[in-house]
């Protein structure tokens, strides 16, 4: 009979089931979603870790490595000890104090990881360490450098300055062998002639090259302190394809 009493009980049973089953649907789905968020963060929470033990022994070896090359070679000229630390280090703000020996490089490193993310639009991440590498000579005659890091504040006027050297670079590339005088190169670097970020000080012919020195400033203020002297090398073959261009940090300009 439909309202019997066994008919109620199973239609009791039935509904308790079913609302049983309603309520473990979500509750399952939301320790799905919340284990899925643990796993993910702990991924990225590791590649992270990664990339910056990655950062770390690229420091310490441009630590090593300067270090090695600085005792190795026996100049004493400053522009040239500033190349040697530059290939190492390739910071491209190098400062030298010369009452005490030493050079101070300040230099940012990164490393990329790949973010793994719930939901699409996951991709490739940086992560940037600033250090400074000070290279001093003892009274022995013997090079010591070491690395600290620092606030990443203190490298933003040396990625300005290794910009504005790139560049330059390419513009000094692209132009034509006439054209590469101090008035010309001037022309290209300041348009408006405000000799602010970029000052040429020099232009110098040899053979088939031509040496371009450049003061090259972090901000447009004159009285900052942040400012690098670059020595650039274009090659006067006119051939396009062989136009090859050096540039590195030099002492003094």
């Amino acid at each position: 009979m439909p309202n019997s009493p066994v008919a109620a009980r199973r239609f009791t049973r039935r509904a308790a089931t079913g609302g049983l089953i309603l309520l473990i649907i979500p509750a399952g789905l939301l320790a799905y979603f919340w284990y899925s968020a643990w796993h993910t963060s702990h991924v990225n929470d590791q590649r992270r870790q990664a990339a910056l033990t990655s950062i770390l022994a690229q420091a310490r070896d441009a630590t090593t490595d300067t270090t090695h090359a600085l005792n190795t070679n026996s100049t004493t000229d400053t522009d040239a000890l500033t190349g040697i630390i530059w290939q190492h280090t390739h910071a491209p703000l190098i400062a030298y104090d010369a009452s005490r020996r030493t050079f101070t490089a300040t230099a940012s490193r990164s490393a990329d990881y790949s973010e793994e993310v719930l939901l699409p639009g996951g991709g490739p991440v940086t992560v940037n360490r600033c250090f400074t590498f000070t290279s001093t000579r003892g009274t022995s005659a013997i090079w010591t450098t070491t690395m600290t890091e620092q606030d990443e504040q203190l490298c933003r006027p040396g990625q300005t300055i290794d910009h504005r050297a790139t560049l330059a670079k390419e513009r000094i590339r692209n132009m034509s062998a006439a054209q590469l005088t101090r008035a010309d190169v001037t022309q290209a670097l300041d348009p408006a002639h405000q000799q602010d970020t970029y000052v040429v000080k020099d232009t110098v012919r040899h053979g088939q090259t031509v040496t371009i020195t450049i003061l090259i400033r972090a901000q447009r203020d004159v009285s900052a302190t942040a400012a690098q002297c670059y020595q650039f090398t274009r090659n006067l073959d006119g051939n396009d394809a062989e136009r090859t261009t050096a540039s590195m940090p030099i002492g003094t300009c």
